[in-house]
């Protein structure tokens, strides 16, 4: 049986009693949008976990297969956002500064991999 992502997160702002007004402020998109994404079958995990902040929700126990694959679970609560406008900037700055960190890890961590590599074929010294 297929999840229908957007009927399983209308659900839980309907039981939550969030006002879609809120939810499209808070996400910056209009409330057609938010609509919209009710009647999808699937939906990006940063949409889910988005809604699943504003809503106080945590949809890791409605889609464990998703986060599993993505690895985290929502990240807004892992950061400890407290759900201000600057507690909403400062989480968005943190998050993406994390991710772009991250990134930079691992592709670091591939060229001192590939340097080995070709030092090693040409008979000098790894680093």
């Amino acid at each position: 049986m297929s999840l229908h992502y957007g009927a399983i997160v209308e659900m839980a702002v309907r039981r939550k009693s969030v006002n879609i007004s809120e939810i499209s402020r808070r996400m910056h998109v209009n409330r057609r949008s938010i609509y919209n994404w009710f009647q999808k079958d699937f939906l990006s995990i940063e949409i889910i976990c988005e809604i699943g902040y504003i809503i106080d929700h945590d949809f890791s126990k409605d889609f464990p297969d998703e986060f599993a694959l993505d690895g985290f679970a929502n990240p807004h609560h892992s950061m400890g956002y407290k759900g201000s406008t600057n507690a909403e900037q400062d989480y968005s700055v943190r998050f993406w500064m994390n991710k772009y960190i991250a990134l930079l890890e691992k592709y670091n961590n591939l060229l001192m991999d590939y340097a080995r590599e070709t030092q090693a074929k040409d008979g000098t010294d790894p680093p």
